[in-house]
């Protein structure tokens, strides 16, 4: 079975969003059912915080609905309620995903009094177990092929997200885990296994040699520009790199084999074996 690259989710400590929520309705709106109706959603709103992000989650669809219900609930709110250190003031309290902590400290985390904030971890989480819930799939079926390329497709898009918006949301440096840098580099990691999952699904329908190089092709540069880019930094797991390096160099043998074949289809004898040898020399490096 092959093997996949999984993010870890992020962890938060507990918040009550309803009692600063309710006191500031109780200071803008009149009094009566309106006043009422607003403080039992901001109730909601606090209970599905904690169902979303208070608990394990089961790698499952319905659990990534309801980080998403709760994100969706964050979007809505937040040019509505003016969220910051002077007005409604809630510290979000959110633990680097990939920091395991030291022998003689914690790990690293960061407090922020900011909606913003809230909704980037939220966010990245979505996309964190959408890579778990891929990973879950049963890739011998056509279902589960399919399923798998969704969830590694959304994921690549919650992270590349983020790495477009994080700098101008926090205004401040995040931690490693949401930097530019780190979700840029994840975005490009579950493009690839999204294209791999493709790849697969390509070879089980014997599709034609040319669109499973063109596949493989893909998948190889994606591998290899994630690679690159994570080599020289400490910010993803040290097991990742290793992988990223074996996926890039079976892809690129893959890309090559099936080039080779057409090749030969094109009685182009010397693009054939050039083509299997650098694919034997790929094979050779993973």
């Amino acid at each position: 079975m092959a093997s996949f690259i999984t993010v870890q989710l992020k962890k938060t400590s507990e918040v009550d969003l309803a009692k600063p929520l309710c006191k500031f309705i109780q200071q803008t709106y009149p009094g009566g059912e309106s006043q009422a109706e607003h403080c039992r959603a901001a109730e909601e709103l606090s209970k599905l915080r904690k169902s979303a992000l208070g608990r394990s989650l089961d790698k499952h669809e319905n659990s990534l609905e309801t980080l998403l219900r709760y994100y969706d609930q964050l979007c809505s709110i937040e040019p509505k309620f003016p969220f910051s250190e002077n007005q409604i003031c809630v510290t979000f309290t959110w633990k680097d995903a990939f920091d395991k902590g030291s022998l003689f400290g914690g790990s690293v985390k960061l407090a922020l009094a900011s909606l913003s904030y809230e909704k980037i971890c939220v966010l990245f989480n979505c996309g964190a177990l959408a890579s778990q819930i891929a990973s879950e799939q049963n890739l011998e079926s056509d279902e589960g092929m399919k399923a798998a390329a969704k969830f590694y497709q959304f994921a690549s898009g919650a992270f590349q997200h983020i790495k477009d918006t994080v700098l101008s949301s926090l205004n401040r440096e995040p931690t490693v885990d949401i930097s530019p840098d780190t979700v840029g580099t994840l975005s490009l990691i579950m493009l690839a296994q999204g294209q791999e999952v493709f790849f697969l699904k390509a070879t089980r329908d014997k599709m034609k040699d040319a669109i499973i190089a063109k596949l493989t092709n893909q998948a190889a540069d994606y591998y290899g520009d994630a690679f690159k880019q994570c080599q020289y930094k400490d910010t993803l797991p040290k097991e990742v790199f290793p992988l990223l390096a074996a996926k890039h160099c079976i892809m690129q043998a893959h890309a090559d084999y099936h080039q080779s074949v057409l090749a030969k289809q094109q009685k182009k004898f010397g693009e054939e074996i050039a083509r299997l040898q650098v694919s034997f020399f790929f094979m050779g490096k993973k």
